[in-house]
Formats: structure tokens, C-alpha cells, sequence
């Protein structure tokens, strides 16, 4: 035999162990995906296998078993699951539900109790954010405009836009995800909405102890702990809109969180002016 053949031969063997390696991976995860306690369980596994693109078909015949399975309140979570690995086949349905407000529910539904109905909201919001068509854009965009708004979808939008702009305010974008085709209309809509949304704890002097309990769906409780110099500070949607919109175009307009709502505002005008000119017709 000869060294080229010898070379051939390893090369042939390394490349059938590590095929059989990743086969065996695989296999092991489908049994652990057969053995889920639990949907969340079930669903973060196969988010895990579906990055496998040999694993992918697979995947996504389970999800579709799964919509026709499952709770109706769970669709949102798979619906947006499997726009991530490339079939759309179920937005619009999602859509149909969310904008009905068939998820504005406080139905139980185990593991995650009464929070069924907002976890599938946080991931209709997530959904048609991102895989949306521009006229579900326009449907979502007409939140900011309600005069009467008893769910705050307003606030809702512009937490879904935040935590997606990135992982220390929320999910973040999913893997793959093409960040130039964020739709940043949305975010820079936000920039009028100047009701308290929520508010952000600032601890430059002291520190901030946190115990989160077991995530269930898309929600997580637990317990904060300040001790030391820390700051409270009120975050408006057009906060969220702006701090969204820095993270991801990565664009340091000085918009700070710890800021006056007067230094905020000088912030939000600069990124409103930043809008209006890169998208001005240019003149030749």
C-alpha cells in the first residue's frame, strides 16, 4: 500500500467517524425529544436539531404534527420556530388569530399557568416583527395609534422590538437571522409613543443580585436584590424605540438609559434626523 493510499484511507476514516458521530448526536437528541416532559422542552430540542440542516426536513414535519397537536396557544411558539428554519406555510394563520385577539386570553395551560395566552402574544409579536409582510407591518404599526389601548399592545410591540435588537434585553435575533432586514420602520414608530413602558435599574455604585426561577415559555420570574447606590429610571416607548434601534444599526446616537428624559429627547431627535435623511431621495 502506499503513502497516498494510507492517506486516502484515514482521511476516509475520519470523515466516516465524524459522520457517525454527528448521526449518533442526532439519534440521541430524538430520543430525548421523545422523552420532552414538557412542550417547552420539546420545542427548545428541536430548535437545537433544526440548526442541522441534514436534521431540518425532520424537524419541520414534527412542528406541523405538532400545530395540528398542540393547544392553540402554543401555535404562535411553533409557527415562529419554524419561520426560523425557513417555512412561512403558518404566519398567516398566526396573524389571523393575533390581530382577532384570540391570544388575549388568561386561560390556564400547563407548565406555564395563566401566562399561556402572553407568551403566545410575546411570540405572535416576535413572529410577525420579523417574517411579517408589509401589511401585517401596517396592522402592527396601528397599535401605536389606538386612542383606547386596555392590553397595551403599544407596550408590547416596543418590548418585542427591543428584545430582539438584542440577548441583555430579551431573546435577541434568532441564528441566521439577516440583521439588514429588520424592519427599523417599526422601531423608529416608537419614537412618538412617549408613555411609560417600563423602567431600568442602574446600579454604577452598587450592585444588583439577581435569582431567576425556571423559565416557563417566554416568561421568568424571580427575585431582585439592590444594595449600594443604585437609580430607577423610566423608560418610555420611544426609550425602548431608540435603545432598539442603536443596538442594532450599532449607531451611537448618545441615547442612554441612565440619561434626563430631556438628554433622551435630544437622543431621539438625532436618530429621528438620521431617518430623514438616509431615506431622502437623493438628489443628483
Amino acid at each position: 500500500m502506499t503513502i497516498r493510499s494510507v492517506f486516502l484511507l484515514a482521511a476516509c476514516l475520519v470523515l466516516t467517524t465524524g459522520a457517525e458521530a454527528q448521526e449518533s448526536a442526532a439519534a440521541q437528541q430524538w430520543r430525548e425529544v421523545a422523552s420532552a416532559p414538557d412542550f417547552f422542552h420539546e420545542m427548545a430540542l428541536l430548535q437545537s436539531l433544526g440548526q442541522d440542516l441534514h436534521e431540518r426536513a425532520a424537524v419541520l414535519s414534527r412542528l406541523h404534527k405538532m400545530w395540528v397537536r398542540y393547544d392553540v396557544l402554543r401555535r404562535p411558539q411553533i409557527a415562529y420556530l419554524m419561520c426560523q428554519l425557513g417555512d412561512r406555510s403558518s404566519v398567516e394563520a398566526v396573524a389571523k388569530a393575533f390581530f382577532a385577539g384570540d391570544y388575549d386570553t388568561g386561560r390556564r395551560l400547563e407548565p406555564d399557568g395563566g401566562a399561556a395566552g402572553k407568551n403566545a402574544t410575546d411570540d405572535a409579536f416576535r413572529m410577525l416583527i420579523l417574517y411579517g409582510t408589509p401589511q401585517h407591518h401596517q396592522r402592527l404599526l396601528a397599535f401605536l395609534k389606538l386612542s383606547d389601548d386596555p392590553l397595551r399592545k403599544r407596550d408590547n410591540l416596543c418590548e418585542a422590538l427591543l428584545g430582539l435588537s438584542s440577548t441583555e434585553n430579551g431573546p435577541g435575533l434568532p441564528v441566521g437571522y439577516p440583521r439588514e432586514q429588520f424592519p427599523l420602520e417599526l422601531a423608529i414608530a416608537c419614537l412618538d409613543y412617549t408613555e411609560e413602558v417600563g423602567t431600568i435599574i442602574s446600579a454604577p455604585s452598587g450592585t444588583v443580585h439577581s435569582h431567576m426561577d425556571a423559565r416557563q415559555g417566554s416568561t421568568q420570574q424571580g427575585s431582585i436584590t439592590l444594595s449600594g447606590v443604585t437609580g430607577v429610571y423610566t423608560q418610555r416607548g420611544c426609550d425602548y424605540g431608540a435603545q432598539a434601534i442603536q443596538n442594532l444599526t450599532s449607531r451611537d446616537v448618545g441615547h442612554r438609559v441612565t440619561d434626563s428624559i430631556s438628554q433622551r429627547d435630544q437622543a431621539i431627535k438625532a436618530i429621528k434626523k438620521w431617518w430623514t435623511e438616509s431615506h431622502s431621495p437623493q438628489r443628483g
